[in-house]
């Protein structure tokens, strides 16, 4: 039998050999690394929160000490960071990882607002029954939950010692008080709910509770275990700080009776003490302040953060002695977050990450690379990603920065061979201008572009003479507005196949670009001054200029849908005739409480410029008899009613007025239009919520019991069945901005109460101003008017839309550079700024010295070489054996 032929070259005993010292060079390379390869490291801040995390349960912590039901007992610590600060919002950019905490303090703040305004202006013996009732609390509550599913998981309202005035009790006295009252609310999960057919949890069932009945119920106790909130307002006794903890707010009223007709032709101007209002270098006095971690022990048993914010009203109320009688903390609101929901920022301490923060540098980024935090992940790992430092570039291998999800799940081994950035050698240094040359690029002529404009636009548009005829036509673009082409190469003739693969290459449109251009003109140059000149077409910007504003505008957009649930509930559960032995039921809604709502809706977001509450055509009915205005006894319906709120630039003074008065009557608006054609007749996409009851059995608050109709069920809209409509200036003497407008309707029983049926909707106005836009390439059926305008270089870089960097301008993006390409100069950064790439071209066309054709990356270098031994020998065994 014949030898099979060696197929490479050498005889088969030498291609033996070679594979064993192959094999055992390796095993060799292999044994002598580093470390064990699952070995796990060593224990960080985080592993210590983890265990006392993990250590608390529903079973076991009711006999655990107080101190281990607390996170963070020390506030030097920081288990909570970057926690948001009232006077500190417009100076201090926070990003979409705080976004949760935004909405509580916001809402937090709103519902302190509303109480504090709402008592004290029916601070009467005969307005006690147009006070809010129970179920007003209670629904007002659950409406804070459900609206924010995905960042608010409790809301409450916590009285002091004798300071809840209830007007549901028949045999309470006028001037009689609750030991303590404090309902409140929390989602639960639902998945074993006999309600619950398919076994799936659903986030819409809420329980709501009196804290101050039952057992345990003095939250007020220094040993009551769960109330790190109530010390931190009350009691109030201290009547030196009153003038730095209470704040006079002003509020004018316009209010109207009649349709088409107001009362008065001026507002009627009252004010009330409402939370503090620092100044901006106010650190210990602020209108919202955050709890530590902690565990809600017997509730929804959970370690939660709650923000708080106090409720002021005039004590002692009803007193014939007013001189007396001094604005005093009676209440605290709290908003709760769940703690496993809240991402920590694990990268060093640095300007974008403050101290104190506990979970500081317990990312593992190597030291060639630097750490940025991610949003959505959480109390757990690997919420981080490690970029390359400047003068760094990554690995041919990987495409984009190291995610802490893989640096985390990896062995010790990995760790160590991997995750790191490679060393850019020869980088460039950038020149300094100088002026000599700057002054004779000045005196250039650049009347040889403006010469040949007509070829230059026949050239860029070959495919529209509608294009080309508007771009003549409108003198404000000239050539040097596009992208510049050589003179020479005016003439030569494009097909049209290669500029429309030029465009899907360069991913840079000019047509998109001149109409971003001429959106951020019309922005800028309209104001409140010329607004009066302009038409109506002219005071819209397009639709797809808001893109992004039902991410970014979230929560207040969830503010507006907060207030659409609560009419929801309240008007399809509430009966004005319904008695419960010595407990009496809610009345019907009044206009005071309404012009509270949109007031405290307004005041507490500062994004917020405006939002209103307008009711459909005899959808809004009034309570006749003692419990409402004596003004509307013999009214029982109105046909309009629609109170709108404003800000008027001081961060004290709101305004409302009733949009029933005017006589172009806002349901013929296409706003409202809109949304009544679409939810006229068609109610089953709204969403189902739950609500379980729990009231106090008697006036002292022995036990707690079911409420009468337990539970209650209310539909309400979801927030994505709401609308965002298109950017418009407000030119009507109030908000006087350009804003976005979030519409949501809400719903209520018929009068037959047979079914549900549209009632109205509630809007918010937010001011266009704090909206990012993208500029980054996207695909053709995006709606965003700034798509695919960045100026990156996309055969080097990929573009990255910044956040809160320019907000409604051009530039606020970043070019990084892609994979197999490298940063070439030596400037402490690793991208190009979306500014810089801006002013540089704008330089371009203006003939001034200018580094934008040069704002590129360059193809990535080779590795440095190393000299591996074992290879060399491997070589020389090699040649040997074939020589043999």
């Amino acid at each position: 039998m014949k030898r099979r032929p060696s197929c490479i070259g050498f005889p088969s005993s030498a291609f033996v050999v070679f594979v064993c010292i192959l094999i055992f060079s390796f095993s060799w390379s292999d044994s002598s690394s580093n470390g064990k390869p699952f070995e796990l490291s060593s224990k960080d801040n985080f592993d210590e929160i983890m265990d006392k995390f993990t250590s608390v349960t529903g079973e076991n912590c009711r006999s655990k000490h107080y101190t281990d039901l607390r996170l963070d007992t020390d506030l030097k610590k920081g288990v909570i960071s970057q926690v948001p600060r009232y006077n500190k919002f417009l100076s201090t950019v926070y990003y979409t990882n705080r976004s949760s905490l935004l909405h509580a303090h916001n809402l937090a703040l709103n519902r302190a607002f509303y109480y504090s305004y709402i008592y004290q202006e029916l601070n009467k013996s005969e307005a006690l029954g147009r006070q809010p009732g129970f179920e007003y609390i209670y629904f007002s509550l659950a409406a804070d939950v459900s609206a924010g599913i995905s960042m608010i998981n409790g809301s409450g309202l916590f009285f002091d010692n004798n300071c809840s005035y209830p007007n549901w009790y028949t045999t309470m006295k006028i001037n009689g008080t609750l030991p303590l009252f404090g309902p409140k609310a929390w989602r639960v999960d639902d998945y074993n709910e006999p309600t619950n057919w398919l076994r799936e949890p659903t986030n819409n069932t809420i329980d709501i509770h009196d804290f101050g009945a039952g057992r345990s119920h003095n939250y007020t106790n220094s040993a009551y275990k769960h109330s790190p909130w109530y010390s931190k307002w009350l009691p109030d006794l201290n009547s030196n700080l009153d003038t730095l903890r209470k704040y006079t707010y002003n509020i004018g009223i316009r209010r109207s009776e009649k349709t088409g007709e107001f009362l008065t032709d001026t507002f009627q101007v009252s004010s009330f003490f409402g939370p503090p209002q620092p100044g901006t270098k106010e650190m210990t006095i602020l209108p919202v302040v955050f709890t530590d971690p902690y565990f809600d022990c017997g509730r929804s048993n959970k370690w939660i953060v709650s923000a708080t914010s106090p409720v002021v009203e005039f004590m002692p109320r009803y007193s014939n002695f007013t001189h007396l009688r001094r604005p005093q903390f009676v209440a605290v609101t709290t908003v709760d977050l769940e703690f496993e929901r809240i991402d920590f920022n694990p990268c060093p301490i640095a300007d974008g990450n403050p101290s104190p923060n506990y979970f500081a540098n317990t990312a593992r980024c190597k030291p060639t690379t630097l750490c940025e935090p991610l949003s959505g992940f959480g109390f757990r790992r690997g919420g981080y990603m490690c970029a390359c430092l400047p003068g760094y570039k990554y690995p041919w291998w990987h495409d984009g920065p190291f995610l802490g999800v893989e640096i985390e799940a990896a062995t010790k081994e990995e760790y160590e061979t991997g995750f790191d950035c490679l060393k850019v050698d020869f980088s460039q240094v950038i020149p300094k201008k100088n002026p000599t040359i700057i002054e004779n690029m000045k005196k250039r002529s650049i009347s040889s572009y403006s010469s040949e404009k007509d070829e230059f636009l026949k050239i860029i548009f070959p495919q529209s003479h509608r294009s080309l005829r508007w771009l003549q036509s409108n003198k404000k673009y000239t050539s040097k507005d596009f992208i510049p082409l050589r003179p020479s190469k005016y003439k030569r003739h494009v097909p049209k196949e290669d500029l429309l693969s030029r465009k899907k290459r360069d991913l840079f449109d000019n047509v998109m670009w001149m109409r971003m251009r001429e959106i951020l003109e019309r922005k800028e140059n309209t104001n409140k001054d010329n607004c009066g000149s302009r038409t109506a077409n002219q005071l819209l910007l397009p639709g797809d200029a808001g893109f992004g504003a039902e991410k970014q505008f979230e929560s207040q957009g969830r503010t507006a849908l907060r207030l659409a649930h609560f009419l929801s509930n309240f008007l399809q559960n509430v009966d004005e005739y319904e008695e419960f032995g010595i407990l009496r039921g809610d009345r019907r809604l009044h206009d005071t409480q309404m012009y509270g709502e949109v007031i405290a809706t307004v005041m507490g977001d500062f994004k917020i410029v405006g939002a209103g509450v307008f009711f459909d055509q005899y959808k809004y009915r009034i309570s006749p008899g003692n419990n409402t205005d004596p003004r509307y006894v013999n009214e029982v319906t109105r046909e309009y009613f629609g109170p709108f709120a404003w800000k008027t630039g001081d961060k004290t003074t709101a305004r409302v007025i009733d949009f029933a008065g005017f006589k172009q009557r806002y349901t013929n608006k296409r706003w409202f239009t809109d949304m009544k054609s679409r939810w006229a007749t068609n109610y089953q996409s709204l969403e189902k919520f739950i609500t379980r009851p729990m009231i106090r059995s008697d006036i002292n608050g022995s036990s707690l019991i079911r409420f009468e109709y337990y539970p209650l069920t209310y539909h309400a809209p979801k927030y994505e069945d709401g609308e965002w409509l298109r950017p418009v200036f407000k030119c009507d003497g109030r908000v006087d901005a350009w804003v976005l407008t979030y519409v949501v309707p809400f719903f209520g029983m018929n009068t037959l109460k047979t079914q549900i049926e549209f009632k109205g909707v509630v809007t918010v106005d937010v001011d266009i101003k704090h909206l990012d836009v993208d500029q980054c390439p996207a695909d053709f059926y995006v709606a965003n008017a700034f798509k695919n305008t960045a100026r990156c270089d996309y055969e080097s870089t990929y573009c990255v839309p910044l956040q809160s960097h320019l907000k409604f301008q051009e530039g606020s993006y970043k070019c990084e550079c892609k994979q197999g390409y490298e940063y070439p100069f030596k400037d402490l950064q690793w991208y190009y700024n979306g500014q810089t790439m801006v002013d540089e071209y704008k330089k371009k066309m203006n003939n001034e010295p200018n580094r934008y054709d040069t704002l590129k990356c360059r193809i990535g270098g080779a590795a440095s070489s190393r000299i591996s031994w074992i290879l060399v020998i491997l070589t020389i065994l090699y040649i040997k054996m074939f020589q043999l």
